[in-house]
């Protein structure tokens, strides 16, 4: 589910349910999680385009890798490349709360503009 949030905010889809995990995962920065959990926590996210997307899997080594396909169009691309990027808001002995952004950057790295997108709050082991 991580993966896989990660490719969708890639592609500028639309989140519509999403958890961070209890504790920060070792395979992902805070704030750049998602979790599910059968029967109470899920993962949604709707593709709102004039167009259907292809959605693909591996797995190799032990290491996920999910790509998003569609077409480009004018109206619904900016010419920037889509992230996630996270701050710390708190850091206790017991508590880590951070807020992450959908980053828009251009080719030279440069952020150009910034969507809030969570405020999460994980348990320190």
């Amino acid at each position: 589910s991580t993966t896989l949030y990660n490719a969708v905010i890639e592609a500028g889809m639309l989140i519509e349910e999403r958890r961070n995990h209890m504790f920060v995962p070792t395979y992902a920065d805070a704030g750049k999680d998602a979790t599910v959990v059968w029967g109470s926590t899920d993962f949604k996210f709707e593709n709102r385009r004039a167009y259907p997307i292809k959605i693909e899997a591996t797995v190799s080594g032990g290491i996920a890798r999910i790509k998003i396909y569609g077409l480009k169009t004018d109206e619904e691309y900016d010419r920037y490349n889509l992230s996630i990027g996270s701050k710390t808001i708190k850091n206790t002995s017991s508590t880590l709360v951070v807020e992450s952004y959908r980053l828009y950057t251009d080719d030279n790295g440069n952020v150009v503009k910034r969507d809030k997108l969570y405020t999460d709050t994980y348990k320190k082991h």
